[in-house]
């Protein structure tokens, strides 16, 4: 009977290159397929603004596999000031609505504040903890203002500009009230000369002529005298006036 030589048990040679690499990140591939489903997210303006002592308000929106393990968090908040100190966190109550197993869910948590002062300027964070991790949000930045908003000074120029205006508009409304006085005192000057001097019209009756004035009467008569001298004159003497002339009456010789 033919007998075979006892076989070498072979040793594995290397593995594959791809089939290497997957077993190698295989434990951390875990690890990050939950952090892919979970988010913080900041909604609203990314800035806003507001004045001391004032509400103002931004929410947090937390994504997360609605599991034992993710729905089990708690929510608080932080900011970095302008001169990159961090500040520590505070905690709020924010807590997981209903949703269903094993499937992604979403949970708004706004966060309300009263900053006191202008030094409360700075970016606000949303931190959620989990077991065994930790998201924060991109932030929201918020400007305190101590006080709401105030003209710049005038400059001289425009301050010299409303005054020029300002004068004119008086002078303006002075000599409008100048005008209408100097147009009253007229009006009653001549009310008052037409009572002292009544017209023609005013005196005389309404079925007789206008009287006329002293003057015209006297200037009348004396054109009158003038025209009765100059018709005697032009006329011839009559033979009455001469006998009268050669032998006076009786009376005027006695009387001589």
């Amino acid at each position: 009977m033919e007998s075979w030589p006892p076989r070498r048990r072979a040793w594995p040679g290397p593995l594959p290159a791809p089939r290497l690499l997957g077993l190698i990140l295989f434990p951390w591939t875990l690890p990050l397929a939950g952090a892919e489903e979970r988010s913080v997210t900041h909604t609203g303006l990314p800035i806003l603004v507001s004045l001391a002592n004032r509400a103002v308000s931004f929410s947090c929106s937390i994504t997360y596999p609605y599991t034992p393990k993710f729905k089990d968090f708690r929510v608080s908040y932080f900011h970095v000031d302008l001169q990159g100190q961090t500040s520590s966190e505070k905690k709020i109550s924010c807590q997981p609505g209903p949703g269903s197993e094993n499937q992604t869910h979403t949970t708004a948590c706004p966060i309300f504040l009263k900053l006191p002062n202008s030094s409360a300027t700075g970016t606000y964070y949303c931190s959620v903890h989990w077991q065994d991790s930790r998201m924060i949000g991109e932030g929201t930045f918020i400007l305190v203002r101590d006080t709401g908003y105030q003209e710049p000074p005038q400059s001289p120029q425009k301050l010299l500009l409303f005054c020029f205006v300002g004068i004119l508009a008086v002078l303006s409304i002075l000599a409008t009230a100048l005008l209408l006085w100097k147009k009253r005192q007229i009006w009653a000057l001549w009310k008052h000369a037409a009572k002292k001097y009544p017209g023609p019209s005013a005196t005389s009756s309404p079925g007789q002529p206008p009287s006329e004035s002293v003057y015209t009467d006297l200037q009348r008569r004396e054109t009158e005298v003038y025209d009765r001298i100059q018709s005697e004159a032009s006329s011839p003497p009559t033979s009455q006036g001469l006998l009268s002339q050669r032998f006076p009456p009786t009376g005027n010789l006695m009387g001589l």
